[in-house]
């Protein structure tokens, strides 16, 4: 069989549930057929069918047929193109049409190379996301690593403010409990140095001199002289003790 033979078909629809083996069967009553190849779905397309509830099988949109004889291909393209894939009324793809066309100057290998090449892309394109997923991983690892260490940090000064701060607080608490509070009176004034202390009664102060109530008792009058008078003396001593180094200097 030469190989590099122009005897190719290209189907451009490949309807749903259909097969390699059934496009064989539906086309070897008109010719031998040699290699046969059906271009899967995208992945991601089948992804999103099954999650929608759709059909989970394996799905093909495009094939290439290759016939032993290239005057059989071309014979194949012209007669079935537009015709009902299974011509049995029952069958599930009788209501679908052939879509062939005959590729003239083109070979199995250039099928082959084609299939490489968007095989390269797509592995190239997986590496270049995976690539970029590990560097987002490491990259968040390493975030993850600085926030723990950040935290060790925080976490290793508060403790030794707390540790720094528990004496001071134990000193406080201890001399806290020392202390003792008293309750205090508030202290009267003096009646000798302020005119608005209360004064002693009239009974009082006879007691006090030795006198009864009744016949030495002193008057208010004669209690606020008493205080002039005391007031006075003092004004006369400090006065005296100012004046006394004069007077000896004159003497001298």
């Amino acid at each position: 069989m030469n190989t590099e033979a122009e005897r190719i078909v290209y189907i451009s629809r490949v309807p749903p549930h259909m097969k390699p083996a059934k496009v064989r069967h539906l086309l070897s009553p008109f010719g031998e057929i040699g290699r046969l190849y059906l271009a899967p779905e995208d992945p991601a397309e089948r992804k999103s069918r099954k999650k929608k509830g759709g059909n989970k099988g394996k799905e093909f949109t495009e094939g290439w047929v290759e016939f032993e004889d290239k005057r059989v291909a071309k014979r194949v393209a012209a007669i079935l193109n537009g015709q009902p894939m299974d011509p049995k009324r029952r069958s599930a793809f009788h209501y679908d049409l052939w879509s062939l066309k005959y590729l003239p100057k083109f070979k199995w290998h250039h099928l082959t190379e084609d299939i490489a090449y968007q095989r390269a892309i797509r592995e190239q394109k997986m590496a270049f996301e995976i690539s970029n997923a590990k560097r987002e991983r490491d990259f968040y690892l390493k975030q993850v690593g600085q926030s723990k260490a950040i935290t060790a940090i925080e976490e290793r000064r508060r403790k030794r403010a707390e540790a720094a701060s528990e004496p001071a607080d134990e000193d406080a608490a201890q001399t806290a409990k020392r202390l003792r509070l008293f309750k205090q009176r508030e202290a009267k004034p003096d009646p000798m140095n302020d005119d608005s202390a209360p004064m002693l009664s009239a009974a009082t102060l006879g007691l006090i001199g030795g006198k009864g109530a009744a016949g030495g008792a002193l008057s208010p009058e004669n209690t606020t002289g008493g205080r002039d008078d005391v007031k006075a003396k003092k004004r006369n001593k400090k006065k005296s003790k100012a004046e006394a180094p004069v007077g000896a200097a004159g003497q001298m």
